[in-house]
């Protein structure tokens, strides 16, 4: 599969913070294909932050796949699962339409109180993922261990990844796309 768009839209994690977006996850992608790979990942983003930059900073790109990651930066904003929700399921509407395949990164555990409400929202998504048959890049379960404790060895502040974290969400990605016959 040549000349593929694939788009990384989400927050700080997707960037690759504290480090460059060279460090990221999103990197991985672009060493393993051929593809034009675009970091759309900006800190802070909620999924209203991305639904309003997605035609700059998506759809001006025509993008062919599209993975989203976000969702504690809503959760850390004390917005409601329904508005989350709202937001999501807005911009997914507004990828789907285009006939973009749209892949989903499920958030990564968090070291903070707000990991209850973020625990909901992962379900959710895996269950929308389910629904609507979309991808989920299920970068969770590499951040916990055995026992489902949080792998602090990975989280730099409780929150973002080390590079050794990010090069596992790398692998993690590719090697879902590759289980998806996205790439070979």
């Amino acid at each position: 599969m040549s000349e593929v768009t694939f788009v990384a839209l989400g927050a700080s994690i997707t960037y690759g913070y504290p480090y460059k977006q060279k460090d990221s996850w999103v990197e991985h992608i672009r060493e393993k294909t051929d593809w034009q790979v675009i970091n759309s990942g900006i800190p802070g983003n909620t999924f209203e932050d991305m639904y309003n930059r997605l035609k700059l900073d998506v759809l001006d790109h025509n993008p062919d796949i599209v993975c989203v990651m976000a969702g504690t930066n809503d959760v850390n904003q004390c917005m409601s699962q329904p508005q989350i929700q709202q937001s999501f399921l807005k911009l997914l509407t507004e990828l789907l339409k285009r006939n973009i395949q749209v892949l989903v990164g499920l958030p990564l555990p968090v070291d903070t109180p707000n990991e209850g409400a973020l625990r909901l929202l992962r379900a959710w998504l895996i269950e929308c993922c389910e629904e609507k048959d979309l991808v989920l890049i299920n970068f969770y379960q590499d951040f916990i261990d055995a026992q489902g404790e949080i792998r602090e060895d990975l989280l730099l502040d409780g929150c973002h990844p080390r590079k050794k974290g990010y090069a596992i969400m790398g692998e993690r990605a590719v090697k879902t796309l590759q289980e998806n016959d996205i790439i070979d």
